[in-house]
């Protein structure tokens, strides 16, 4: 058997399927060996086999690959199912404190008590800033209020005009991409 070599940029040669770890190296070698046998100065039969060792390699090499896309997937949904699990504890955390501080300033409102020394802390009761408080929006002068229009595309209106009448609308393209599905 006739092994296909190919040279490296520093001279040093290695027969393909020796050589090609990467899914882009084993593709790219099988892209060449393809275009090699399509020559008629080839060995065929040497080509061949050559292609049917790229090709296990490369089915190989893709299972891996998927293997480690299905982990990385995984962890992703653990890692948003931990990180919804820690907003809820920080919202439930946030919402105690809140409890006990507004129970701290009822007690100390309740006994005319502005503040507070402790060794470790000091609590007072202070005035905030003036707030609005909308009682009655239809009641307020127009002058006071402001306008807000907010416009978005129906990108599912347009793919439906285009399901039944075939025609694109003006200002858009329609694509059709690939994906990758592991199962």
């Amino acid at each position: 058997m006739t092994d296909i070599v190919r040279s490296h940029p520093g001279g040093v040669t290695a027969p393909l399927a020796e050589r090609s770890t990467t899914l882009y190296a084993l593709t790219d070698d099988f892209l060449r060996i393809l275009g090699l046998l399509e020559g008629s100065e080839a060995d065929a039969d040497a080509l061949e086999q050559e292609l049917d060792g790229l090709a296990g390699q490369i089915t190989h090499k893709a299972e891996a690959i998927a293997g480690l896309i299905k982990q990385f997937e995984g962890m992703a949904a653990l890692r948003k199912a931990e990180a919804d699990r820690m907003r809820d504890l920080a919202a439930s955390d946030q919402r105690h404190a809140d409890r006990l501080r507004d129970y701290v300033l009822r007690h100390m409102v309740a006994l005319g008590s502005e503040r507070i020394d402790t060794a470790r802390f000091r609590i007072s009761v202070r005035t905030n800033p003036p707030a609005v408080q909308v009682l009655e929006e239809m009641l307020i002068p127009d002058d006071y209020k402001r306008v807000i229009t907010t416009t978005s595309v129906d990108r599912k209106a347009i793919m439906e005009h285009l399901k039944s009448t075939g025609e694109v609308v003006p200002g858009v393209e329609v694509t059709r991409g690939v994906r990758l599905v592991i199962s």
